[in-house]
């Protein structure tokens, strides 16, 4: 796991694409000032903010967030998706096991 910010690696992204602070701030949706505090680790970014980015810069969730995994994006089809993926990485492993027994069960008898 890297101790780089999700903030650095936005900064890191938008820099590789040539893209100023502003710009990238109305693509996000967000103020310049939000994106400056973000990007030096005077704040987190909020969810909506992650997938925004995730999104735009078409990089994983996961990956732009906590700096593990392949920064290519999940095969995820829409929101809800993409955050189960990201919640289910990030369980304890015996944990993630629980959950994906009881979701493939469900699926199975509602389906």
């Amino acid at each position: 796991m890297t101790t780089e910010t999700p903030g650095h690696r936005i900064r890191t992204i938008r820099e590789q694409k040539g893209m100023t602070q502003a710009a990238l701030a109305v693509e996000l949706g967000i103020s310049r000032s939000h994106l400056t505090k973000i990007e030096t680790g005077g704040d987190m970014p909020g969810r909506q903010t992650l997938m925004a980015a995730s999104t735009f810069f078409g990089v994983s969730l996961d990956w732009l967030a906590n700096g593990t995994g392949d920064p290519r994006p999940a095969e995820a089809t829409n929101e809800k998706e993409a955050l189960l993926l990201f919640a289910y990485r990030n369980l304890p492993e015996d944990e993630a096991e629980a959950y994906l027994h009881l979701m493939l069960k469900r699926s199975k008898r509602d389906g």
